[in-house]
């Protein structure tokens, strides 16, 4: 019996998070109901979407094991309201010397490290942890009874902080979650990711160069951290302070690069024993049911299947919260590479990866076309750099905010531009160090946060590439 396939999977997800700026950022400060949904998600992946005994592992080597981000959330968010409220941390104190600031090395250098909390010979019980964050949520939500969060902004940044960084882990703890053996299924109806294949084949189109028109604008959020400019929404040290920038034309392919594209690219340049992390290689002895196979091979009917690539797709899996899953159903998804495979991908097809930014400019080149269509839009009048507006964008029809649990597929786009968020669930590399921009000075509430300004690799973002 296949499972439910519905028409909008994201129907099915109490954890859907919405996606028009007036409903994902009503407020520059979250709201308590915005907070609590927060929480059941954070709840989801860390608790029901991995089995307690597995939360010591550590997917990703060179960082932390799981166990750690369950503490690192909640002392980072009390971190900051003690210092906002000018009182006491939450006990027991010394989380802060444990849970503060998590490990990411260099990838090419381990020995290159930034500053970071010391490391425990052995980490609190999930349950002292889980104690810990009670009494934290309790501190949030006593800021709101009290109005706090609304009447002192210092607070309701900390808060702001605080609420975009547990977001932000969401992402970084599912990953990790996706690359353990014993991550667990969403409590949502599995996908039908056969149908998912069979129409992303048959939707499948060219992936064209679109002219990218030489332009100038501005990058950042007018934020001064003394508060003199009123109540308007809060930006981290790298994006606040708006400056100018003017881009060169250029052109830019539509979308970003999908597996089956990625695929061909190993096959062809003898690299097959290079996958990405994600993928996995099927056991020698196994074999597909009858519902892994895309009906008239996985390349779509009108294209001649070169035998070599579709023998080394059908020996490997993909990785996804449902377990793995094979990668003949997953071709039109992007795909999901370090930033050093990325550029030798660009080289190969004779392009490269974009600046940041030309990424900025593709980004509002498909913003400039939506607000031409759109008199509603076109008629407001925006204030840069702090209307709602101007600084959040509409996500809909994006893979995003718990949409989906897997990525979707890319390739039915090659016909328009993408713009930002648009990558099947993904990010954009681009091939500008993170450095300081023009004006940069950490902040007063959290300086470490881009005051030491490192350079790691990833293993979470997608390809789009630029002439």
């Amino acid at each position: 019996m296949k499972p439910h396939s519905p028409a909008n999977p994201a129907q099915l997800s109490q954890y859907a998070f919405p996606s028009k700026p007036k409903n994902y950022a009503p407020e520059p400060v979250p709201s308590l109901e915005e907070w609590q949904k927060l929480w059941t998600a954070w709840e989801l992946v860390t608790l029901k979407m991995i089995p307690k005994e597995a939360l010591h592992e550590k997917p990703i080597p060179l960082r932390n094991p799981l166990i750690f981000y369950l503490g690192h959330i909640p002392t980072f968010e009390d971190i900051h309201l003690a210092r906002a409220t000018r009182e006491p941390p939450t006990e027991p104190g010394y989380y802060q010397r444990i849970f503060e600031r998590g490990i990411d090395p260099d990838v090419d250098d381990p020995t290159n490290c930034h500053d970071h909390s010391e490391t425990p010979d052995t980490w609190p019980e999930l349950h002292a942890i889980l104690g810990y964050r009670e009494k934290v949520c309790k501190r949030i939500t006593a800021l709101y009874d009290s109005g706090r969060a609304w009447s002192d902004r210092t607070i309701g940044r900390a808060l702001w902080i605080g609420f975009e960084h547990e977001g932000l882990h969401l992402e970084t703890f599912l990953w990790m979650s996706i690359l353990s053996p014993n991550v667990l299924p969403p409590p949502i109806p599995r996908p039908d990711f056969v149908s998912m294949a069979e129409k992303a084949a048959r939707e499948r189109v060219e992936n064209k160069w679109f002219n990218i028109a030489p332009r100038t604008f501005s990058i950042g959020i007018d934020d001064p951290e003394d508060d003199t400019k009123g109540n308007g929404f809060f930006a981290w040290d790298n994006e606040r302070g708006p400056y100018d920038v003017s881009a060169h034309g250029f052109e830019a392919q539509a979308r970003p690069v999908s597996i089956g594209e990625y695929a061909t690219y190993l096959v062809k340049t003898s690299q097959t024993d290079r996958i990405p992390l994600s993928w996995t290689r099927r056991d020698a002895g196994s074999a597909y049911c009858s519902d892994e196979i895309v009906s008239n091979g996985s390349h779509g009917d009108d294209v001649d299947v070169d035998v070599d690539v579709q023998k080394f797709i059908d020996g490997l899996t993909i990785k996804t919260v449902f377990g793995p899953v094979p990668l003949n159903l997953a071709l039109d998804w992007p795909v999901y590479i370090s930033y050093n495979d990325a550029t030798a991908y660009a080289d190969w097809e004779g392009a490269r990866i974009p600046t940041l930014h030309e990424a900025r400019s593709i980004h509002r080149q498909v913003e400039e076309e939506k607000i031409a269509a759109d008199d509603e839009i076109r008629n407001k009048t925006l204030t840069p750099g702090v209307s709602r507006e101007d600084i959040y964008i509409d996500l809909t029809g994006c893979n995003v905010g718990f949409q989906n649990f897997h990525p979707t597929p890319v390739t039915q786009n090659g016909n328009r531009l993408c713009g930002q968020s648009d990558m099947g669930g993904a990010y954009e590399w681009t091939s500008s160090l993170f450095e300081p921009q023009p004006g940069f000075k950490p902040m007063d509430i959290y300086p470490g946060y881009s005051g030491e300004l490192i350079t790691s690799d990833s293993f979470i973002d997608c390809v789009c590439i630029v002439h």
